[in-house]
C-alpha cells in the first residue's frame, strides 16, 4: 500500500538495513510505478545499501501480489489507504496473504495498520499469530500528549523507536536458564536489559530482582545496532 507515512518507513529502514546483505524494499501499491519511484527519490536522494523496488499492482489481487514475492520476505508492512474506511482494506491484505492458496507453511511476519479499534477483532481473527496490528492515530495521540507533560520525553522516544543510535532488542539467550534476574542484568557490560520474554509470550519488563529465566525465554535489553 500507499500512504504519507511510507517516506518515514523508508528512512528507518535504510538505517536498520545499514549492516544487512543486499537489503531489499519492494512496495506494491495501486500507483503508477515511476511516479512512486519519482517520489521517493525527490525525498530520498540515496538510500545506501538499500535498494527499493516500486511495482503498480492491488495487493488485494492474488496476481499482483505474486510479482512482489511476498512468501520470501523477511516482514510484510500493510499500510491504511487515505480513503474512507480503510480498515477493510487492511484485513483483506492480511487476508489475501494468510490464505492464498500457494502460501509459504513458515508463518508470516506481518505489521498492518489499522485505525478503528471496533475492526480489531476482526483483524485478529484474519490474521491469527502472523499479524501485528497498530493503532498508528491512538498510537501518536498518546505520545504527544505523554512528551507534553514530561520534558524531554520525546528525546527518549525517539531514541528508543528509531533505528540511529540504540534501540531495543529481544534475544534467546539458552546460556542464563535459571539465573535470576539480577545475574540476567549483570550478564551484560554493553547492553541494559530491561525485561524477559517468557516462551510462552508473556512480556516482564523490570521484574523483582529474584525472579528465573526459565528455559526459552528472551531478553528484552537495549542496545547499540
Amino acid at each position: 500500500g500507499w500512504s504519507t507515512k511510507v517516506y518515514s518507513i523508508i528512512g528507518e529502514l535504510v538505517i536498520a538495513n545499514a549492516n544487512q546483505k543486499n537489503p531489499r524494499i519492494v512496495i506494491l501499491a495501486d500507483r503508477d510505478k515511476v511516479e512512486m519511484e519519482d517520489d521517493i527519490r525527490a525525498k530520498f536522494p540515496s538510500t545506501g545499501k538499500t535498494k527499493v523496488i516500486c511495482r503498480n499492482g492491488d495487493p488485494l489481487d492474488l496476481d499482483d501480489l505474486a510479482v512482489v514475492a511476498p512468501h520470501w520476505a523477511r516482514s510484510i508492512i500493510i499500510l491504511a489507504p487515505e480513503t474512507d474506511q480503510p480498515d477493510i482494506h487492511v484485513i483483506k491484505s492480511v487476508l489475501a496473504l494468510t490464505n492464498n492458496p500457494n502460501r509459504r507453511p513458515e508463518p508470516y511476519h506481518i505489521v498492518a495498520e489499522i485505525r478503528d479499534e471496533h475492526n480489531l477483532e476482526a483483524g485478529e481473527l484474519v490474521g491469527g499469530k502472523e499479524a501485528i496490528y497498530v493503532r498508528g492515530d491512538e498510537l501518536i495521540a498518546r505520545v504527544t500528549a505523554q512528551t507534553c507533560r514530561q520534558s524531554g520525553l520525546s528525546v527518549v522516544y525517539t531514541e528508543l523507536l528509531d533505528f540511529d543510535g540504540a534501540e531495543i532488542y529481544i534475544k534467546a539467550e539458552p546460556a542464563l536458564a535459571g539465573k535470576p534476574y539480577r545475574q540476567v542484568i549483570d550478564a551484560y557490560v554493553e547492553s541494559a536489559v530491561i525485561g524477559i520474554i517468557r516462551a510462552d509470550g508473556e512480556t516482564l519488563v523490570n521484574p523483582p530482582m529474584d525472579t528465573r529465566f526459565e528455559a526459552g525465554d528472551s531478553v528484552i535489553a537495549i542496545s547499540e545496532d
